[in-house]
């Protein structure tokens, strides 16, 4: 299992992760560290601990945003299938809906 080093906020964190997969934490961590700079900027004196937390419900609270907006698109889209069109479009949007449903599922367990 490969070891990588990301940065948030300034620390280096020593991060395990899957085979292949090294690109997209490091993706994720480049994320993550935009948005404490976002934070950190309007609120100075949190400490690192309230930051991640601050940021962690940002985040969490984009994924709820688009596995609602996903859910919208996918009524409509099975909606729109029903009368014979939009198939293909339902299709994709319910798998995004499942790669959303997975990513969710990966931060419950984190």
């Amino acid at each position: 299992m490969p070891r990588i080093d990301i940065t948030l906020n300034g620390r280096v964190y020593p991060i395990a992760c899957e085979d292949g997969q090294e690109d997209r934490v490091i993706e994720i961590a480049h994320y993550l560290d935009g948005k404490l700079t976002e934070i950190r900027g309007s609120v100075q004196t949190a400490s690192d601990t309230h930051l991640l937390v601050m940021v962690s419900l940002l985040v969490v609270d984009e994924l709820f945003d688009a596995r609602e907006e996903m859910a919208a698109w996918s009524e409509a889209a099975s909606a729109g299938s029903n009368s014979g069109e939009g198939s293909v479009a339902a299709e994709a949007i319910g798998r995004l809906a499942q790669r959303v449903e997975a990513l969710a599922a990966r931060l419950d367990r984190a």
